[in-house]
């Protein structure tokens, strides 16, 4: 049971939590100054669209977001320039809620996010679309990069 609640919202939740007390419980490593924290409002944007973007193809092809048996396999749109678009748009919205921030340790949590994504739950996924469409979806990872 326990496995099936650690998905990546819960760890977005984690590392949103993780980014509020950095920069109340390291004040110190708030290095990032007025108005230039500002920026991080440009990646919160672009992070949003991203995923929103994702979710419509998600939604218009009646496939799972989740690690379930995917339905169709999307190769248009956003992801003929990246195969992994949601997660994009979550590392971005987390970077750019780090920067406005302003904490360092916050800005290392949504990297450490992004790498733990790429380790745990892209190899899973990769395998269950290889499973799912063979021949096709190498095909695809073939001419698609994984990230940009």
């Amino acid at each position: 049971m326990m496995k099936k609640l650690f998905i990546p919202p819960v760890l977005v939740f984690i590392s949103l939590i993780m980014i509020v007390l950095f920069y109340f419980l390291l004040p110190a490593y708030n290095w990032i100054a007025f108005p230039y924290n500002l920026f991080g409002i440009l990646f919160i944007f672009t992070g949003f669209i991203i995923s929103g973007k994702t979710r419509d193809l998600f939604d218009k092809y009646n496939t799972t977001l989740g690690f379930g048996k995917s339905s169709y396999l999307i190769t248009e749109d956003i992801f003929s320039k990246t195969r992994n678009p949601m997660y994009i748009g979550m590392f971005l919205f987390l970077f750019g809620l780090s920067i406005c921030f302003m904490n360092i340790f916050s800005i290392l949590t949504s990297i450490v996010f992004i790498l733990f994504v790429r380790i745990f739950f892209i190899p899973v996924e990769e395998k269950l679309l290889f499973e799912e469409y063979g021949c096709e979806y190498e095909t695809y990872k073939q001419k698609v990069n994984r990230w940009i």
